[in-house]
């Protein structure tokens, strides 16, 4: 907002100027004959500065204000009452108030210029916050699970990780990773310090949905804290296949024999020479691939290929391979090289100098060789993140996807004995591309930490027009985006605690099963979670007890009476001064 005056009707200001440059024209033209004489420059001067008035009174000008109705503090969970005791002691009788999720603030109605303590609000009552001059004090130190990670979605064979961080751990204290039945699969000792990361790995022996249990218990065996690690085991369903190389690598060795364990059907072609090629099959029969087209890549739902083959390509298998990938869904992931990098032409993902030669993940100490590049994210390139890392980056194309990586001998991690790291590292980066069996609706939940009577918000993409959505047989409205017309948003308030589940109306197939935690569950995750959120929509102010919070500027207009009272003054003398002057 600008310092100086602003007017109000700018839309107004040219017909206003022409009106009153009229207006004047027309009373000098028939003061004219008075010109040689003082009395009509006096005249003049009087006509102008009325029509001044008359055209300041339509246009409404307004000068920058400083206003502060009031100051006001609102009490959000976690305060600290030695910050509230300083602000009364330091403001006297300034309104507080207790933040109630949902509840419309009444504070905001006296006052402009808000201490906000605690946590922080919910994303959902930002709106409250408007237009009004925050000042964000923040918690104090909070005790727990600050930070728990693990996928909700698994495939039966595949290794379950968790990963955690409790504040001010209890020393001698145990951290035990429990399963549906109440087993213990992993634990660690809690040392003396500020905070601990944690990692727990299981691997479950049946599909289904479970609730395992993250369970910290003191020397005698009490529990002392619980939290439920909502888990969906699925069965695996066997991928087919396909690796090409220009010739036989480390890479792919300790890859296929990766994907062959894991039960998928892999097919490898290695060239030896010219026109010479070494086939292996894993859980499959025998089916010899020489040139690519969209019949033998119809059943493919992986194709692994090294840079310098897939640059090698010829037009044929080119183009039957970028039907594949957009018509049929076909996932290409392309092995890189330093000619990949070198000869930019051949690859589909544009990148930049990134000098860092390692990567390293949290929980492992080992680190992974990497080319010293790194792909460009523009849109519509999306990245493949492990532990806050990418790992890969894929291009989507029609139904399918195109990646690659700056990862480079990650079966180094094998040979170092971290084959838990690497699985988990090309379980990552394979479940982003391979291509998706056709399902009726696609579901992805917005919120991470659904709780009981607070909103959940959800997309769905489905190839429905006008789909219908519904839990417990309650229909719930969606709305569809305007850019892409098959997704659609929605939001729910979920009543019951535990494991609940949505889905497409007249289609018991196409549904997305949640869990809504209650309580205490997840409280200092989600204390965390609001606080980062805050401080990101408000900014945080430690030393705001010093300083005085910045008030807000608005266009005041000036009243237009002075205007109208100088206007009637003008029009009055002139109509007058003829009398007074004998004409």
């Amino acid at each position: 907002m600008t310092d100086g005056p602003t007017l109000l009707n700018p839309k107004l200001l040219w017909p206003v100027l022409l009106g009153c440059a009229l207006l004047w024209t027309i009373f000098i033209w028939k003061e004219w004959s008075q010109r040689r004489e003082i009395r009509f420059w006096v005249k003049i001067m009087t006509s102008f500065t009325g029509l001044s008035c008359l055209g300041l009174m339509m246009l409404k000008p307004a000068l920058p204000m400083e206003q502060a109705k009031g100051r006001g503090i609102v009490l959000t969970e976690g305060f600290r009452s030695a910050q509230l005791d300083s602000l009364r002691s330091k403001y006297k009788g300034i309104p507080v108030e207790r933040y109630a999720p949902g509840e419309i603030l009444k504070v905001t109605d006296k006052a402009d210029s808000l201490f906000l303590l605690g946590n922080g609000l919910r994303p959902f009552d930002f709106w409250q916050m408007q237009d009004r001059a925050i000042t964000f004090l923040g918690a104090g130190e909070t005790s727990g699970w600050s930070v728990i990670r693990h996928e909700k979605q698994i495939n039966l064979g595949e290794a379950l990780h968790v990963r955690a961080e409790y504040m001010q751990p209890e020393k001698d204290h145990w951290a035990i990773l429990l399963d549906n039945a109440g087993n213990p699969l992993d634990s660690i000792l809690f040392e003396e310090t500020e905070s601990q990361e944690l990692e727990f790995t299981a691997s479950p022996k049946a599909s289904g949905r479970f609730v395992y249990a993250l369970v910290e218990k003191d020397q005698d065996g009490t529990i002392a804290s619980e939290e439920p690690l909502p888990i969906i085991v699925e069965n695996m369903r066997p991928l087919k296949v396909l690796m090409v190389n220009d010739f036989p690598a480390f890479e792919t060795k300790y890859l296929k024999n990766f994907l062959a364990e894991m039960g998928h059907e892999v097919s490898v072609r290695s060239q030896l020479t010219r026109n010479k090629y070494k086939f292996e099959y894993f859980n499959t029969a025998s089916k010899p691939v020489y040139q690519f087209t969209q019949k033998d890549l119809e059943d493919v739902d992986l194709l692994i290929i090294d840079a310098d083959s897939y640059a090698d390509l010829s037009a044929s298998s080119r183009t039957a391979l970028e039907k594949s990938v957009e018509v049929d869904g076909l996932g290409l992931f392309v092995q890189p090289n330093t000619s990949l990098f070198k000869n930019s032409k051949n690859s589909f993902l544009k990148f930049n100098v990134d000098y860092p030669e390692k990567v390293s993940f949290s929980g492992s100490s080992r680190t992974l060789e990497k080319y010293p590049y790194m792909f460009r994210e523009d849109f519509p390139v999306q990245s493949i993140l492990m532990d806050s890392v990418t790992i890969a980056s894929y291009l989507v194309r029609g139904k399918g996807k195109m990646a690659s990586s700056v990862l480079r001998n990650s079966y180094q991690l094998i040979l170092e004995g971290d084959q838990g790291l690497y699985a988990r590292l090309w379980t990552k980066i394979l479940d982003r591309i391979v291509r998706k069996s056709e399902k009726l609706a696609e579901w992805e939940s917005l919120t991470e930490i659904p709780h009981i009577d607070e909103p959940l918000q959800f997309y769905v993409r489905t190839r429905l027009e006008t789909p219908q959505a519904q839990t417990e047989g309650a229909l719930i409205p969606l709305q569809q985006d305007l850019q892409v017309s098959s997704y659609w948003q929605g939001t729910t308030y979920p009543r019951k605690p535990g494991w609940n589940q949505l889905e497409i109306q007249k289609d018991s197939i196409a549904t997305f099963p949640y869990y809504v935690f209650s309580g205490d569950e997840r409280k200092t995750v989600s204390q965390r979670q609001r606080m980062m959120a805050n401080t990101k929509e408000f900014g945080i102010n430690e030393n705001g007890l010093e300083q005085d919070i910045a008030l807000t500027k608005i266009l005041q207009p000036i009243a237009p009476v002075w205007f109208y009272a100088l206007f009637l003054l003008c029009m009055g003398w002139l109509w007058l001064e003829p009398k007074l002057s004998g004409q």
